[in-house]
């Protein structure tokens, strides 16, 4: 096992029940889902039972399969991180358990584990309040140097302004404690972690999810995500295409993205994808049915569809993208890599493109573009909410 993808939290945990749905999920990847309401676990359809583990105010972390777990995982800590964060500070230690068992039942050597990834709500009480602790323990677990990368879903707070809120003044206070707790997840997490990729629930208002629905935006968000992780590490042979291509591999991606080594870099991530060939093109063998595939068009998609709400990208302070298409589209050319790195730096100075043949009749371009905390206003705005007078 290369991977670990865990999911902290209501949010967390459905965006990585989404991932493992995915046909393109790498094999070498194990899921592992932490929530404190047995109801959001048993949402979950593509993480089995024995990877639910609960946060119980009096137990600690208990196992999906435990005795009594339903009645102990019951609760939750509503909106109130520092509740969640407690429990784990008195239960330090149980995460290293929770790896155990799952490495003794996987039968594999701890010292695979290269890369692990957290998703977590920032709006709520659990994710941002268990996330530091799972990053902090999953590090000292690893007998080897590994590289922990965040996945966090920021909340909407199109009800709340720079000077106030409309007249649902529930609605709003609960935006501003969303807020708050966003502001709390941020510091701990961020010198826990090598880079918080930020997924910003804004963007459900610009139709970045088609019909404006949680699931469709989650899908999105696995995606890109699987596009450039995946992609990065992704055997790069499709027979001897006749083309110059550079490689990105994971912790080339990790590099472009990570912090000073002090805290995290942020990071943000789009996605913009073709088909490459037309419904007969499926149906006949041979040239017949295939698309034109222009990379302006795919890096024009991804940049728009960026998981940050007021996302600029020549703020940031890198960027590295990854370009995946058949590889007939190679091999003749139909797609180019220089094409692609060439429109990154025309938004960004330091920039990076790598390539991956697929076998999906799909062309891709996903993006991942870092930022410091400091240059983003969607950041600085929430932290001007959280703190706002008269809050809950």
């Amino acid at each position: 096992m290369q991977y670990l993808f865990v999911g902290a939290g209501q949010a967390g945990t459905q965006i990585v029940d989404q991932i493992f749905a995915h046909d393109n999920i790498d094999l070498r990847a194990e899921a592992i889902a932490f929530n404190s309401t047995i109801q959001d676990l048993e949402r979950l359809d593509n993480i089995p039972q024995e990877r639910w583990y609960g946060i119980s105010r009096n137990r600690g972390l208990v196992g999906g399969t435990e005795r009594g777990f339903e009645e102990q995982v019951t609760g939750g800590f509503g909106q109130t991180p520092t509740a969640s964060d407690e429990v784990m500070k008195r239960n330090e230690g149980e995460v290293g358990r929770v790896l155990d068992e799952v490495y003794a039942e996987l039968e594999a050597d701890p010292s695979t584990l290269q890369y692990a990834f957290i998703f977590l709500g920032f709006g709520g009480g659990t994710g941002c309040g268990i996330a530091p602790h799972l990053a902090r323990e999953i590090r000292s677990y690893s007998p080897s140097e590994m590289d922990i990368i965040a996945v966090g879903v920021l909340p909407n707070t199109q009800l709340v302004d720079a000077t106030g809120w409309d007249d649902d003044d529930d609605a709003g206070g609960g935006q501003i404690t969303q807020c708050q707790n966003t502001v709390f997840g941020l510091d701990n997490l961020e010198t826990e972690v090598e880079s918080i990729v930020l997924v910003d629930n804004q963007r459900l208002a610009l139709d970045v999810a088609q019909g404006n629905e949680f699931s469709d935006y989650n899908r999105y968000v696995a995606d890109a995500f699987l596009d450039i992780v995946l992609g990065a590490e992704r055997e790069r042979t499709g027979g001897d295409l006749d083309v110059q291509m550079q490689d990105v591999d994971l912790q080339d991606l990790v590099r472009f993205i990570d912090g000073d080594g002090f805290r995290a870099g942020y990071a943000t991530l789009g996605r913009g994808v073709r088909q490459t060939e037309s419904l007969l093109g499926y149906l006949t063998p041979g040239k017949i049915g295939r698309r034109p595939i222009r990379e302006t068009e795919l890096i024009a998609d991804a940049i728009d569809r960026q998981t940050l709400d007021g996302f600029t990208p020549t703020d940031a302070e890198s960027a590295v993208a990854v370009a995946q298409a058949p590889a007939w589209c190679w091999d003749e050319k139909e797609i180019s890599l220089g094409a692609v790195y060439d429109e990154l730096l025309y938004y960004c100075s330091d920039a990076n493109a790598g390539w991956a043949v697929t076998k999906r009749n799909l062309a891709s371009v996903t993006t991942a573009f870092r930022f410091e905390r400091e240059n983003l206003d969607r950041i600085a705005k929430i932290e001007r909410i959280a703190e706002r007078e008269g809050s809950t």
